[in-house]
């Protein structure tokens, strides 16, 4: 490649912008606040819930407001992240397969804390802290695992597909291109 040519990138149809700003900018602020929405609605709820785990042992303990508070906060920090990468992997609508699997990545993050506030919440609805507790820190992990790579591959099965860079030929290197054809 010289100096003189540049890599060039197609544009995105209005239909492939849609779904990039509906699926790496609107889902992700709607997952966090919906979380946010649920888990404060919810009644039933212990005094205490584990906040923290060493190993096996809950070695923490919140009030569920303060649970809720912190991770909503990080759901709408991760939603604020996910629109930030979809924001810069769309500049200028050239879009790429990188940005693709970073604009899914931000909202499989959004996903992961998202399901890992509200799902641990739901199944300690009625329960006691030491029911809580007896259930371990696993129902917690396996959302949050689980919320990333269901959110993750539903968003890139839901982008647009990128389209790989190529050189853009000066016109000199098009006529010696076709020259070296003929």
């Amino acid at each position: 490649m010289t100096a003189q040519s540049e890599l060039v990138v197609p544009k995105l149809t209005t239909p492939g912008k849609v779904r990039v700003i509906t699926v790496g900018a609107i889902l992700p602020l709607l997952f966090a606040m919906s979380g946010w929405a649920i888990a404060s609605s919810l009644d039933g709820l212990p005094d205490e819930l584990p906040s923290h785990w060493s190993g096996t042992v809950a070695d923490s303990f919140l009030p569920p407001e303060a649970i809720i508070n912190a991770w909503s906060f990080g759901s709408l920090f991760a939603a604020a992240l996910a629109v930030s990468i979809t924001a810069g992997a769309a500049h200028r609508w050239e879009w790429t397969p990188l940005g693709r699997g970073a604009s899914a990545v931000g909202v499989g993050i959004t996903g992961a804390v998202t399901s890992g506030l509200v799902v641990p919440l739901l199944l300690a609805q009625g329960a006691t802290t030491a029911e809580v507790v007896a259930q371990g820190a696993a129902p917690s992990i396996l959302c949050v695992m689980g919320g990333f790579a269901i959110f993750a591959i539903l968003a890139v099965l839901a982008l647009p597909p990128g389209h790989q860079t190529a050189p853009a030929h000066t016109p000199t290197q098009q006529r010696h291109a076709e020259e070296a054809d003929e």
